[in-house]
C-alpha cells in the first residue's frame, strides 16, 4: 500500500517541535487525580508535622555602623581600621556574624547552666529489643560503653554553634541600619540574646581596642628604652671623636685649608711658569758663551733689561757723535778723541752690564726652580692635610647623622606613646544601638508554607514520575504513532469494544452500522486501494504476540469482504486455534490440517457462516509439527485450489514473535496485515518483527491499531480524540 502523504491528511500533525508543550500537559493531564492526590495528600501530611512543631520566636533589634573616625586623636599608624566604606561595612557584618561573639554571648548568660540546654542520656530506640537469649553459647559482645556528660567547654562550644548559626544579620536597604534577629522557643531568651548580641558587639571593640592601646603602650616603652640608649651611644661615639681628633671648628679649618691651597697653587702656578720662561732664556744664553756683545743684546731678555736698554741708547748716541764729528774732524781732533773715548767707555760698561745681566738672569733662574719646588712641596702637603681633615669630617658628620636620626626617632615615639595615652582615656565605639528587642513575636510554625512546599515539591515529583513512565512506556497509544514508531502505513484502527452480558462482544455482522463495523469496512478499503491493479487474493492477518486480537480481526475483516465477494477465512493458527469456537463449530471441526493432509475432502472442511456468505476453514486437528504441514508441498496446492474456488482469502495466522509460520504463510499472501494493540504492544517488538518480514521479502500491506479508545487519547492529545472520532466514524464507506 502506498504510503499517503501526510500533508493531505486532515488528521496527521505536523513533525512536534523537540519540546511540545501540549505533550507535556496531556502527559500530566492523563494521570491528573494521581498527581492532584498524591500533591494534596503531602501537602496535608507537611501542614500535620509542622503543626505538631513547637512555636517559634523572633525577636529583633536595629545596629547603626557608624562610619566617621571614631577616635579624638589620630593615631592611624597605632590603629589601623582600614577603609571606611562598603568594606568597612561587609567588615562589620561578618564580625556581628563571627563565632567569637557568639561564644561571648554564651558565656556572659552562661546558657551552658540552663536547664533547658542540658544533655540527657540517650533514650533506648523502640525497636531495640533484647535479644541475648537467641545468641550463641559462649558469645562475648563488647560491652556498651556508658554515656559520659559532656564536658563544661564541649557544651559552651556547641551552644557556641547553635548560637553562631541561629543569629541573622541583614542590612535594611543601602542604609548602615542593620537588624539582628534571633529565633527559639522561648521569646524572653530570644530577646534577651539578640540585645546581649549587640551589647557584646560594642563592648568586643572596645575590649580589642583597650587591648590594642595596651600592647602598643608596651611595645613603645620598650622601644623608647632602646632608642635611649642608642641615642646616648651615638652622641658619645660623636663626642669621643671630637675628643681624639680634637676637632673644635672643622668647617673653618676646612674653609682655610681650601684657601691656603688656592694661594700656593696660584703661587706654584707663577713661579713654573717664570722657571719655564727663565729655562729657555739660560738655555739660549748657554749656548752663546764666547758670543760678541752685539749677539747678546739679539737676546729679548738681555735687550729688554732696563739699564742694558739704557746703555745700549747711549752707546748708540756716542756713535752717532763720532760719526758725525768724523765727517769734520779728523782722529786727531779733540772732540774727535773725547766721542771716541765717550764711546770706547759707553762700550765697556755695556758689556759689563750684559755680563750682569747674563749672571742675573742665571741667578733668576735658580730662584724660580726654587720657587717652583718649595711651592710644589707645601701645595702638596696642605692637600694632605685637607683630605685628611675631609676624612674626619665624614666620620664626623656620619655620627652626627646618627644622633639626629636617633633623636628624631626617640622624639616620634616619645609622642606616639604621649598620642596612645590620650586615645586610651576615651574611645567612641564603631556602632549604637538604635532599638532593643523587647520580646519575640511567633515566627513559626508556619503551617500554610509547609502545606504550599510539601504541594510544590510533591506535584514536582510525581510531574517528573509522570514524564518518565510516558518516557519509559513505548507501546503505541494512538494511529499518530504508527508511522513514526513503527515506520509503516496505517490501515486503519479497530475501537475497543466491551463484552456484553452474554460475555461477548459486537462483531461485524451484529450491526452493519455500528462504529466497530464502520472501522473494519475502513481496513478493508485500504486493503482494496492498496492494490487497484493486482488485487489480493490472499491476505494473512498477524501480531506480534497472542492476544492482540487478530483472530477478531481476520474474521471480521472476512465477514465484510463477504458482502462484496467470495470469502474464506482460514485458521491457520495451529498452535492454539480460535476460529471455530469463534464460528460456534466444534473444536473437532475437519479442517486445514484435515484437507491438507488429505483426510477429509474441502466440502467437509469448509463451513458457510452467518448470512454474509461467508466461507469458514478452521484449523482442524493440531498437527504434529505445524510448521512442516505449512511449508509443505501439499499445503501449496491447497492454497492454490482454493484460490481457483474464492475471490478473497484471509488467513489467521500464529504470531510472528511466537513461531515461524507466520514467515512461511507470508511467503504464499499477496498481502499482509499487522495487528498491534493500542498501549500494549511494545513498539519496539513490533518494530522489529515487521523488519523481519520486509527484509524476506513479505508483502506488508500495513498496521491495524486494535482496542484503540479515543476517549483515553482525548486525555493525552487533547482534541485528537474527538477529531479522530468524528473523521473515523462520520465518514462513509463507499466500497461497502
Amino acid at each position: 500500500m502506498n504510503n499517503p502523504d501526510k500533508r493531505h491528511d486532515p488528521f496527521f500533525e505536523e513533525e512536534e517541535s523537540p519540546f511540545d508543550l501540549q505533550l507535556l500537559f496531556s502527559i500530566f493531564w492523563a494521570r491528573k487525580w494521581p498527581i492532584i492526590g498524591l500533591s494534596l495528600a503531602s501537602a496535608v501530611f507537611s501542614a500535620f508535622m509542622t503543626a505538631s512543631e513547637p512555636s517559634v520566636f523572633e525577636a529583633q533589634a536595629s545596629l547603626l555602623i557608624e562610619q566617621g573616625e571614631s577616635n579624638v586623636v589620630s593615631i592611624q599608624d597605632v590603629y589601623n581600621q582600614g577603609y571606611r566604606g562598603w568594606e568597612y561595612m561587609q567588615t562589620q557584618f561578618e564580625l556581628l556574624r563571627s563565632r567569637s561573639l557568639a561564644e561571648r554571648v554564651v558565656r556572659r548568660l552562661q546558657l551552658h547552666t540552663m536547664a533547658k540546654f542540658q544533655p540527657v542520656p540517650p533514650s533506648k530506640p523502640w525497636y531495640d529489643f533484647d535479644l541475648s537469649a537467641l545468641k550463641p553459647a559462649g558469645f562475648n559482645p563488647e560491652p556498651e560503653q556508658p554515656w559520659v556528660m559532656p564536658s563544661e567547654e564541649s557544651l559552651i562550644q556547641g551552644l557556641t554553634d547553635m548560637v553562631a548559626s541561629t543569629v541573622s544579620v541583614t542590612q535594611r536597604g543601602d542604609s548602615n541600619v542593620v537588624s539582628v534577629s534571633y529565633r527559639s522557643d522561648d521569646p524572653q531568651l530570644s530577646a534577651t540574646i539578640v540585645n546581649t548580641y549587640l551589647e557584646e558587639f560594642i563592648r568586643s571593640y572596645l575590649d580589642a581596642n583597650e587591648e590594642s592601646t595596651r600592647q602598643a603602650t608596651d611595645w613603645l616603652n620598650q622601644s623608647l628604652i632602646t632608642l635611649r640608649e642608642n641615642l646616648r651611644a651615638s652622641e658619645d661615639r660623636l663626642q669621643s671623636f671630637r675628643d681624639e681628633e680634637q676637632l673644635i671648628d672643622l668647617q673653618g679649618i676646612t674653609t682655610l685649608s681650601a684657601q691656603e691651597i688656592s694661594s700656593l697653587n696660584s703661587t706654584y702656578n707663577e713661579s713654573r711658569q717664570r722657571r719655564q720662561e727663565l729655562e729657555a732664556t739660560v738655555q739660549e744664553l748657554r749656548s752663546m758663551q764666547g758670543a760678541s756683545t752685539e749677539e747678546l743684546l739679539s737676546v729679548p731678555d738681555v735687550l729688554n733689561h732696563e739699564v742694558i736698554r739704557s746703555l745700549n741708547q747711549n752707546r748708540m748716541e756716542s756713535q752717532r757723535a763720532v760719526n758725525e764729528l768724523s765727517q769734520r774732524y779728523g782722529p786727531k781732533h779733540p772732540k774727535m778723541i773725547d766721542a771716541i773715548s765717550q764711546l770706547n767707555s759707553t762700550q765697556m760698561a755695556l758689556e759689563s752690564e750684559i755680563g750682569n745681566v747674563v749672571y742675573g738672569i742665571e741667578r733668576e733662574y735658580q730662584v724660580a726652580l726654587n720657587t717652583e719646588t718649595s711651592s710644589k712641596r707645601q701645595l702638596d702637603e696642605t692637600k694632605l692635610d685637607l683630605q685628611d681633615l675631609n676624612r674626619k669630617e665624614f666620620v664626623l658628620k656620619e655620627l652626627e647623622r646618627e644622633v639626629e636620626t636617633n633623636s628624631q626617632l626617640y622624639d616620634i615615639f616619645l609622642t606616639r606613646l604621649k598620642e596612645t595615652g590620650e586615645a586610651g582615656i576615651f574611645e567612641a565605639p564603631p556602632a549604637r544601638v538604635i532599638d532593643l528587642a523587647q520580646g519575640g513575636y511567633q515566627v513559626g510554625p508556619n503551617i500554610r508554607r509547609s502545606a504550599i512546599m510539601g504541594f510544590i515539591a510533591a506535584l514536582a515529583l510525581t510531574c517528573g514520575l509522570a514524564f518518565v513512565l510516558h518516557v519509559l512506556d513505548n507501546t503505541v497509544k494512538d494511529p499518530s504513532e504508527v508511522e513514526v514508531k513503527l515506520r509503516s502505513p496505517l490501515l486503519g484502527t479497530v475501537p475497543l469494544l466491551k463484552k456484553g452480558k452474554d460475555g461477548r462482544i459486537e462483531e461485524y455482522w451484529d450491526d452493519t452500522q455500528s462504529e466497530f463495523a464502520e472501522a473494519i469496512r475502513t481496513i478493508r478499503t485500504g486493503v482494496v486501494l492498496s492494490a487497484l491493479d493486482t488485487p489480493s487474493k490472499i491476505i494473512v492477518v498477524t501480531s506480534s504476540m497472542p492476544g492482540e486480537g487478530k483472530s477478531t480481526v481476520a474474521l471480521n475483516l472476512a465477514a465484510s469482504f463477504a458482502q462484496m465477494e467470495s470469502t474464506l477465512v482460514i485458521g491457520a493458527d495451529m498452535r492454539r486455534p480460535s476460529l471455530a469456537r469463534r464460528c460456534n463449530l466444534h473444536a473437532r471441526h475437519p479442517g486445514l490440517s484435515d484437507f491438507v493432509s488429505g483426510k477429509n475432502k474441502l466440502e467437509e472442511c469448509i463451513t458457510a457462516f452467518g448470512e454474509s456468505g461467508l466461507k469458514v476453514m478452521p484449523a482442524g486437528a493440531i498437527p504434529t509439527n505445524p510448521l512442516e504441514l505449512l511449508s509443505s508441498n501439499r499445503f501449496r496446492d491447497a492454497l492454490e485450489l482454493l484460490k481457483t474456488r474464492f475471490e478473497r482469502i484471509i488467513i489467521d495466522s500464529a504470531p510472528v514473535g511466537v513461531v515461524s509460520d507466520a514467515m512461511m504463510l507470508a511467503s504464499f499472501a499477496d498481502s499482509l496485515i499487522f495487528l498491534v494493540k493500542t498501549d500494549s504492544t511494545s513498539a519496539t517488538l513490533a518494530r522489529k518483527y515487521i523488519n523481519q518480514l520486509i527484509r524476506a521479502n513479505d508483502p506488508v500491506t500495513g498496521v491495524v491499531l486494535n482496542c484503540f479508545d479515543p476517549a483515553k487519547a482525548s486525555k493525552y492529545y487533547g482534541t485528537y480524540g474527538t477529531a479522530y472520532t468524528e473523521k473515523y466514524y462520520n465518514t462513509t464507506d463507499t466500497h461497502g
